[in-house]
């Protein structure tokens, strides 16, 4: 960004003066056709034909606006609304001067004055009608929480979120575990008598044990008994009964294949069971639950606090943007200078282009579009 302003500064010829209007003169004339076009929405790029220009003289900080003006490439810092001419990020309703809309909604306009004109007639529409007189409530219509809205049906949600439409019995896993025995092998399907284990002979088993056949079975080893002492009964305590640890796995791999299988119905109604077991899930409710909304409350917050700290208040006290007639009272220049730098980040509307769009607001509501956020 300081290497761009630099060549700005080094390319333009000297100025006598050195005044900003005739800085930001000369550079509208190197950006200015011969004949001005109308202005036009570029869905490829997703932005206004003219908002260049528009930036230029309408946006603050001026070194900045410029530099966005005349760069041969967009600078980082310039947001999706600046191109858009539309500092407030409104959308798109059918507003006066509308010329398209992005794919997240976010009008475009003619002119940023066209802009400015609908986020005051906006604004006056929420503290008068909506009555959200605060930062805060006006935030949370203006940028809403992003998080688990859906314009679509009830119904059409309700059947789209749930996990198992068709009941958890008909769910691929359910199915698959009623057709399948543990590890993968289908019920039904007849087997060879299973024999005992082949030791390879160059196991370390085979050494060590010699040929299986030759292995103590496990049921040997398990009724085996303690030898009998000769002073059985001359001692005054019983001798203590020697406990042989149970048969392990390793001792003998083929028990563990003749293992009892549930019944598929089994199998079903357990896994019926399973969501029931979730911690937060009401008993039936098989809906997904509304993911967190902690970051959007975050960014909420800060909005609305810029907003009111701009005129000195907290983001829960009255704003004062309007009269009980709808004139528009002093406050509102700041809150909408707040507001725009808090869409655009490293830009703002100037105070020129918000004085004039309260001016032009008057007292009585503008009409404006049906719908509106």
């Amino acid at each position: 960004m300081l290497l761009a302003a630099l060549l700005l500064l080094t390319t333009l010829p000297p100025l006598a003066e050195g005044s900003v209007d005739a800085l930001r003169a000369h550079a509208v004339g190197l950006q200015t056709p011969s004949v001005e076009a109308a202005p036009y929405y570029q869905h490829v790029a997703r932005a206004v034909s003219n908002w260049r220009a528009q930036a230029g003289t309408e946006l603050r900080p001026v070194s900045l606006a410029l530099v966005a003006q005349v760069a041969p490439t967009e600078p980082a810092y310039v947001a999706r609304c600046a191109k858009l001419n539309n500092y407030w990020c409104i959308k798109s309703a059918r507003w006066s001067g509308e010329v398209g809309a992005d794919a997240e909604g976010h009008t475009g306009f003619a002119t940023a004055a066209d802009g400015a004109d609908a986020a005051a007639g906006l604004l006056r529409r929420y503290y008068r009608n909506y009555g959200r007189r605060t930062a805060l409530a006006i935030v949370r219509r203006w940028a809403p929480a992003s998080c688990g809205v859906s314009t679509a049906p009830l119904a059409a949600r309700a059947k789209a979120t749930a996990l198992a439409p068709r009941g958890i019995g008909g769910t691929l896993r359910a199915r698959f575990l009623a057709r399948h025995l543990p590890g993968g092998a289908r019920r039904g399907v007849s087997r060879a008598p299973r024999t005992a284990l082949r030791v390879q002979p160059w196991s370390p088993l085979a050494r060590m044990s010699g040929h299986p056949a030759r292995r103590p079975s496990i049921q040997a080893r398990a009724m085996q008994k303690p030898v009998a002492d000769i002073a059985t009964g001359l001692a005054d305590r019983p001798t203590p009964t020697v406990r042989f640890p149970a048969p392990r796995g390793a001792d003998d791999p083929a028990a563990l294949l003749d293992r009892k299988v549930p019944s598929p119905d089994r199998l079903v109604a357990d896994s019926a069971l399973l969501p029931m077991m979730v911690s937060g899930l009401a008993m039936g409710d098989l809906r997904a639950p509304a993911p967190l909304c902690g970051n959007d409350e975050v960014r909420i917050g800060n909005y609305a606090a810029a907003i009111a700290r701009s005129v000195g208040l907290r983001a829960t006290d009255d704003l004062a943007l309007f009269s009980p007639d709808g004139s528009p009272l002093p406050n509102l220049a700041p809150v909408m200078r707040a507001m725009s730098g808090v869409e655009l980040g490293a830009l703002h509307a100037g105070p020129p282009l918000v004085e004039a769009a309260i001016a032009r607001l008057g007292p009585t509501p503008a009409a404006t579009a049906d719908a509106a956020k």
